[in-house]
């Protein structure tokens, strides 16, 4: 089976290489797990390797997500600049309606999950949605379902790779049934550590067809070069 790098190294040495590629892998996650970071680490790998690439961004300006990106060693910019990374203008066009001049980023009519399929370029490789839970909104679960299943069916088909980032109210919301139309599931979460009585990170890879996982909780940290999973020894 091919592979593609989910940007940390760590994890893909537990992934037997990484995602499978052409396949739509849902991650999920509570604020401040590093979903986010997650996207923008997959996205800039994805694009050193060469491959075209957009992201949806359903809820943070593109401004803002290069600007984070930066911030923690994922400069962006120079990839938009060279048209081999789209950023589409999502979040506008939700909360304001926005129609002025959208600069090097992209405006796209997208109001289902059904569209999106069919509006992405056909030399594009990887896909990234931040936020999944937006097209959840106003929805009964049977279409956001049925939605999802035609989206991760039709980007499979195309061997398109897509990395489809949940917040956790919203999977718990739709009784987490964005995980029977995905390939792949990825859980970031915060849990104490009984020893010292800190918060810490903590993976949980629940399923991943095609790649022989574990079911233990993997320690990962946040840091200046993106998210870093501890060594099987550190994990606590």
């Amino acid at each position: 089976m091919a592979r593609i790098s989910s940007g940390i190294k760590s994890l893909d040495k537990r992934l037997q290489g990484g995602f499978p590629e052409g396949e739509c892998i849902l991650i999920t996650g509570k604020p401040g797990t590093g979903k986010t970071i997650f996207g923008m680490q997959f996205l800039y790998n994805a694009c050193l390797e060469g491959k075209k690439c957009i992201m949806l961004a359903t809820e943070e300006t593109p401004e803002k997500i290069v600007e984070h990106g930066k911030a923690i060693g994922f400069d962006l910019e120079p990839f938009i600049e060279s048209k081999q990374l789209t950023m589409i203008r999502f979040f506008e066009m939700r909360v304001m309606n926005m129609k002025e001049d959208p600069g090097s980023f992209t405006f796209m009519n997208i109001d289902t999950l059904n569209n999106l399929a069919h509006i992405i370029d056909d030399d594009v490789n990887v896909i990234v949605v931040d936020n999944l839970g937006t097209f959840s909104i106003g929805v009964d679960l049977k279409t956001f379902k049925e939605e999802l299943e035609v989206l991760s069916f039709l980007l499979s088909t195309q061997k398109r790779t897509s990395l489809m980032i949940m917040d956790a109210a919203a999977h718990e919301f739709t009784h987490n049934i964005a995980e029977y139309s995905t390939y792949g599931t990825i859980k970031l979460m915060f849990k104490e550590n009984p020893y010292t009585g800190k918060m810490e990170r903590f993976m949980f890879i629940p399923k991943m067809r095609g790649t022989k996982i574990t079911l233990e909780l993997i320690n990962y940290d946040i840091t200046e070069e993106g998210i870093t999973l501890f060594s099987p020894k550190m994990n606590r």
